[in-house]
Protein backbone atom coordinates (compact mmCIF):
# COMPACT_ATOMS: atom_id res chain seq x y z
CA UNK A 1 0.00 0.00 0.00
CA UNK A 2 2.85 2.55 0.47
CA UNK A 3 4.56 1.58 -2.63
CA UNK A 4 1.51 2.24 -4.29
CA UNK A 5 1.04 5.41 -2.47
CA UNK A 6 4.68 6.71 -3.23
CA UNK A 7 4.06 5.71 -6.73
CA UNK A 8 1.00 7.96 -6.94
CA UNK A 9 2.49 10.54 -5.46
CA UNK A 10 5.24 10.18 -8.10
CA UNK A 11 2.87 10.46 -10.94
CA UNK A 12 1.01 13.57 -9.33
CA UNK A 13 4.36 15.07 -8.88
CA UNK A 14 5.44 14.60 -12.88
CA UNK A 15 2.46 15.49 -13.94
CA UNK A 16 2.95 19.43 -12.45
CA UNK A 17 5.81 19.33 -13.73
CA UNK A 18 5.02 18.90 -16.92
CA UNK A 19 1.94 21.20 -16.91
CA UNK A 20 3.73 23.97 -15.37
CA UNK A 21 6.51 23.43 -18.07
CA UNK A 22 4.02 23.19 -20.87
CA UNK A 23 2.05 26.63 -19.14
CA UNK A 24 5.21 28.38 -19.76
CA UNK A 25 6.57 27.34 -23.19
CA UNK A 26 2.82 28.29 -24.72
CA UNK A 27 3.73 31.85 -23.53
CA UNK A 28 4.43 34.38 -26.37
CA UNK A 29 6.77 37.06 -24.48
CA UNK A 30 7.28 40.69 -25.22
CA UNK A 31 10.63 39.76 -26.59
CA UNK A 32 9.61 37.39 -28.85
CA UNK A 33 7.35 40.18 -30.15
CA UNK A 34 9.99 42.20 -30.42
CA UNK A 35 12.22 39.95 -32.25
CA UNK A 36 9.35 38.83 -35.00
CA UNK A 37 9.22 42.90 -35.92
CA UNK A 38 12.90 43.36 -36.27
CA UNK A 39 13.02 40.29 -38.42
CA UNK A 40 10.18 41.43 -40.67
CA UNK A 41 12.07 44.79 -40.94
CA UNK A 42 14.81 42.75 -42.34
CA UNK A 43 12.82 40.57 -44.59
CA UNK A 44 11.04 43.92 -46.12
CA UNK A 45 14.47 45.83 -46.42
CA UNK A 46 15.85 43.20 -48.58
CA UNK A 47 13.35 42.60 -50.73
CA UNK A 48 13.39 46.41 -51.95
CA UNK A 49 16.97 46.36 -52.31
CA UNK A 50 16.92 42.98 -54.33
CA UNK A 51 13.85 44.40 -56.62
CA UNK A 52 15.32 47.64 -56.98
CA UNK A 53 17.99 45.52 -58.54
CA UNK A 54 15.46 43.60 -60.74
CA UNK A 55 13.47 46.56 -61.82
CA UNK A 56 17.55 48.48 -62.39
CA UNK A 57 18.33 46.32 -65.19
CA UNK A 58 14.36 45.85 -66.79
CA UNK A 59 14.79 50.12 -67.17
CA UNK A 60 18.07 50.18 -68.45
CA UNK A 61 16.15 47.45 -71.33
CA UNK A 62 13.95 50.35 -72.32
CA UNK A 63 11.19 49.23 -69.77
CA UNK A 64 10.02 52.95 -68.57
CA UNK A 65 7.38 51.30 -66.61
CA UNK A 66 9.74 49.90 -64.41
CA UNK A 67 10.07 51.57 -60.51
CA UNK A 68 14.09 52.06 -61.18
CA UNK A 69 15.03 54.28 -58.31
CA UNK A 70 17.90 52.45 -56.69
CA UNK A 71 16.94 51.52 -52.92
CA UNK A 72 21.05 52.03 -52.00
CA UNK A 73 22.77 54.57 -50.96
CA UNK A 74 26.77 55.64 -52.34
CA UNK A 75 28.76 53.16 -49.76
CA UNK A 76 27.16 50.08 -51.94
CA UNK A 77 28.56 48.73 -55.41
CA UNK A 78 27.13 46.21 -57.67
CA UNK A 79 29.15 43.89 -59.74
CA UNK A 80 27.26 42.14 -62.20
CA UNK A 81 27.71 38.93 -64.76
CA UNK A 82 26.10 37.82 -67.45
CA UNK A 83 25.84 34.25 -68.64
CA UNK A 84 24.01 34.03 -71.83
CA UNK A 85 20.11 34.60 -70.57
CA UNK A 86 21.26 34.53 -66.70
CA UNK A 87 22.60 37.75 -64.38
CA UNK A 88 23.73 38.08 -60.93
CA UNK A 89 23.74 41.04 -59.44
CA UNK A 90 26.05 41.42 -56.05
CA UNK A 91 25.17 44.11 -54.09
CA UNK A 92 27.93 44.75 -51.53
CA UNK A 93 27.41 47.14 -48.57
CA UNK A 94 31.02 47.01 -47.31
CA UNK A 95 32.53 45.95 -44.04
CA UNK A 96 31.40 48.47 -42.07
CA UNK A 97 27.57 49.61 -41.74
CA UNK A 98 25.92 51.56 -44.65
CA UNK A 99 22.70 53.51 -43.79
CA UNK A 100 19.73 52.89 -45.56
CA UNK A 101 17.24 55.86 -46.61
CA UNK A 102 15.33 54.55 -44.47
CA UNK A 103 17.69 54.55 -41.43
CA UNK A 104 18.35 51.04 -41.13
CA UNK A 105 21.97 49.66 -41.07
CA UNK A 106 23.38 47.13 -43.08
CA UNK A 107 26.75 45.42 -44.58
CA UNK A 108 27.79 42.04 -45.98
CA UNK A 109 26.71 41.34 -49.40
CA UNK A 110 23.09 40.10 -51.22
CA UNK A 111 24.17 37.86 -54.43
CA UNK A 112 20.82 38.14 -56.98
CA UNK A 113 20.25 35.66 -59.89
CA UNK A 114 17.43 36.04 -62.36
CA UNK A 115 16.73 35.68 -66.07
CA UNK A 116 16.94 37.97 -68.52
CA UNK A 117 12.89 37.71 -69.94
CA UNK A 118 11.72 41.33 -69.27
CA UNK A 119 8.18 40.78 -71.17
CA UNK A 120 7.49 38.08 -69.36
CA UNK A 121 4.32 38.37 -67.01
CA UNK A 122 5.79 36.68 -64.25
CA UNK A 123 9.60 36.65 -63.07
CA UNK A 124 11.55 34.22 -60.41
CA UNK A 125 14.36 35.81 -58.45
CA UNK A 126 16.74 34.07 -56.37
CA UNK A 127 19.20 35.73 -53.57
CA UNK A 128 21.61 34.45 -50.83
CA UNK A 129 23.38 36.18 -48.43
CA UNK A 130 27.53 36.85 -47.99
CA UNK A 131 28.34 37.65 -44.43
CA UNK A 132 25.41 40.12 -44.54
CA UNK A 133 24.08 42.10 -41.11
CA UNK A 134 20.78 44.02 -40.88
CA UNK A 135 21.32 45.93 -38.00
CA UNK A 136 24.08 44.10 -36.37
CA UNK A 137 22.15 40.88 -36.74
CA UNK A 138 23.68 38.06 -38.98
CA UNK A 139 21.21 36.76 -41.91
CA UNK A 140 21.68 33.84 -43.96
CA UNK A 141 19.81 31.39 -46.07
CA UNK A 142 18.19 31.22 -49.35
CA UNK A 143 15.20 32.76 -50.87
CA UNK A 144 13.10 33.23 -53.87
CA UNK A 145 10.52 35.77 -55.27
CA UNK A 146 7.85 35.21 -57.77
CA UNK A 147 7.13 38.45 -59.56
CA UNK A 148 3.50 38.61 -61.29
CA UNK A 149 1.26 41.40 -62.83
CA UNK A 150 -2.49 41.25 -61.05
CA UNK A 151 -5.61 42.26 -62.93
CA UNK A 152 -5.73 45.37 -61.43
CA UNK A 153 -2.17 46.33 -62.68
CA UNK A 154 -0.28 46.20 -59.73
CA UNK A 155 2.74 44.21 -59.10
CA UNK A 156 3.16 41.76 -57.19
CA UNK A 157 5.88 39.63 -55.22
CA UNK A 158 5.26 36.24 -53.51
CA UNK A 159 8.41 35.82 -51.40
CA UNK A 160 9.24 31.82 -50.03
CA UNK A 161 10.92 32.79 -46.71
CA UNK A 162 14.04 29.98 -45.51
CA UNK A 163 16.48 32.49 -43.63
CA UNK A 164 18.40 32.69 -40.25
CA UNK A 165 18.92 35.51 -38.40
CA UNK A 166 21.61 35.55 -35.61
CA UNK A 167 22.07 38.18 -32.84
CA UNK A 168 24.60 39.79 -31.69
CA UNK A 169 24.31 37.61 -28.05
CA UNK A 170 24.28 34.63 -30.29
CA UNK A 171 20.58 33.96 -30.55
CA UNK A 172 20.00 32.61 -33.29
CA UNK A 173 16.11 32.26 -35.36
CA UNK A 174 14.93 30.57 -37.72
CA UNK A 175 11.87 31.42 -40.16
CA UNK A 176 9.99 29.60 -42.80
CA UNK A 177 6.74 30.65 -44.50
CA UNK A 178 5.60 32.62 -47.39
CA UNK A 179 5.05 36.60 -47.59
CA UNK A 180 2.95 38.34 -50.53
CA UNK A 181 4.00 41.98 -51.20
CA UNK A 182 1.46 43.75 -53.44
CA UNK A 183 3.15 47.24 -54.45
CA UNK A 184 -0.23 49.88 -54.45
CA UNK A 185 1.13 53.30 -54.55
CA UNK A 186 4.10 54.64 -56.38
CA UNK A 187 5.28 51.80 -59.03
CA UNK A 188 6.12 53.90 -61.99
CA UNK A 189 7.79 56.92 -60.70
CA UNK A 190 11.45 57.09 -60.09
CA UNK A 191 10.46 58.74 -56.73
CA UNK A 192 11.48 55.85 -54.04
CA UNK A 193 9.46 57.77 -50.82
CA UNK A 194 5.86 57.65 -52.44
CA UNK A 195 6.22 53.67 -52.75
CA UNK A 196 3.79 51.80 -50.31
CA UNK A 197 3.13 48.16 -50.29
CA UNK A 198 0.32 46.20 -48.75
CA UNK A 199 1.46 42.54 -47.18
CA UNK A 200 0.22 39.36 -46.30
CA UNK A 201 0.88 35.79 -45.49
CA UNK A 202 2.12 33.76 -42.99
CA UNK A 203 5.14 31.85 -41.17
CA UNK A 204 6.65 29.89 -38.47
CA UNK A 205 9.82 31.04 -36.47
CA UNK A 206 11.72 28.82 -34.42
CA UNK A 207 12.79 30.47 -31.05
CA UNK A 208 16.71 30.23 -29.60
CA UNK A 209 15.36 27.62 -26.74
CA UNK A 210 13.55 25.67 -29.46
CA UNK A 211 9.92 26.10 -29.22
CA UNK A 212 7.87 27.33 -32.32
CA UNK A 213 5.12 29.96 -32.96
CA UNK A 214 3.05 30.70 -35.81
CA UNK A 215 2.30 34.03 -37.45
CA UNK A 216 -0.74 34.97 -39.55
CA UNK A 217 -1.09 38.71 -40.91
CA UNK A 218 -4.50 39.39 -39.94
CA UNK A 219 -4.79 42.48 -41.82
CA UNK A 220 -2.99 43.48 -44.69
CA UNK A 221 0.65 45.34 -42.96
CA UNK A 222 1.25 48.77 -44.82
CA UNK A 223 4.75 49.71 -45.58
CA UNK A 224 6.00 52.87 -46.62
CA UNK A 225 9.00 52.84 -48.34
CA UNK A 226 10.29 56.44 -45.99
CA UNK A 227 9.57 54.74 -43.00
CA UNK A 228 11.75 51.93 -40.95
CA UNK A 229 8.53 50.85 -39.37
CA UNK A 230 5.30 49.01 -40.43
CA UNK A 231 2.80 51.63 -40.48
CA UNK A 232 -0.46 49.85 -39.92
CA UNK A 233 -1.79 46.37 -40.20
CA UNK A 234 -2.56 43.65 -37.55
CA UNK A 235 -0.52 40.10 -37.04
CA UNK A 236 -1.73 37.00 -34.79
CA UNK A 237 0.96 35.25 -32.99
CA UNK A 238 0.27 31.97 -31.46
CA UNK A 239 2.12 28.78 -29.50
CA UNK A 240 -1.17 27.52 -27.80
CA UNK A 241 -4.09 28.96 -26.36
CA UNK A 242 -5.34 32.34 -27.42
CA UNK A 243 -3.58 34.27 -30.08
CA UNK A 244 -1.27 37.57 -28.94
CA UNK A 245 -2.54 40.21 -31.70
CA UNK A 246 -0.06 42.98 -32.50
CA UNK A 247 -1.42 45.86 -34.34
CA UNK A 248 0.98 48.20 -36.18
CA UNK A 249 -1.58 51.25 -35.96
CA UNK A 250 -3.04 53.75 -38.13
CA UNK A 251 -0.41 54.77 -40.65
CA UNK A 252 1.53 57.17 -39.21
CA UNK A 253 5.54 56.85 -39.64
CA UNK A 254 6.54 56.29 -35.48
CA UNK A 255 7.65 53.20 -33.76
CA UNK A 256 4.38 52.51 -31.89
CA UNK A 257 1.83 49.39 -31.59
CA UNK A 258 -0.45 48.16 -29.64
CA UNK A 259 -0.68 44.49 -27.84
CA UNK A 260 -3.82 42.78 -26.94
CA UNK A 261 -3.63 39.65 -24.85
CA UNK A 262 -6.47 37.78 -23.81
CA UNK A 263 -8.61 41.07 -24.94
CA UNK A 264 -6.06 43.30 -22.85
CA UNK A 265 -4.17 45.86 -24.62
CA UNK A 266 -0.98 47.64 -23.89
CA UNK A 267 1.29 50.04 -25.76
CA UNK A 268 4.36 48.21 -27.36
CA UNK A 269 7.28 50.77 -28.59
CA UNK A 270 9.15 48.82 -32.10
CA UNK A 271 13.13 49.02 -31.81
CA UNK A 272 15.33 48.79 -34.78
Amino acid sequence: MKSKIVMLAMISFLLIISCDKEEKTSVVSGSDIESDTKIDAISDDVLQIVESQSNDVVASAGRTNSNSGSFLTNCATVNTVVDGDSRTRTVDFGTTNCTLYNGNLVRGKIIINFINDFDALTRTINYTFENFYHNDRQVAGSRTVVKTILQNGNRQATINLNMTVTYPNGNIYTRVGERVREFTEGYGTTILTDNVFSITGNWKTTLPNGTLHSTTITKPLIVKWSCPNIVSGTISIVRTGAPWILDYGNGECDNKATLTINGETQNFTLRN
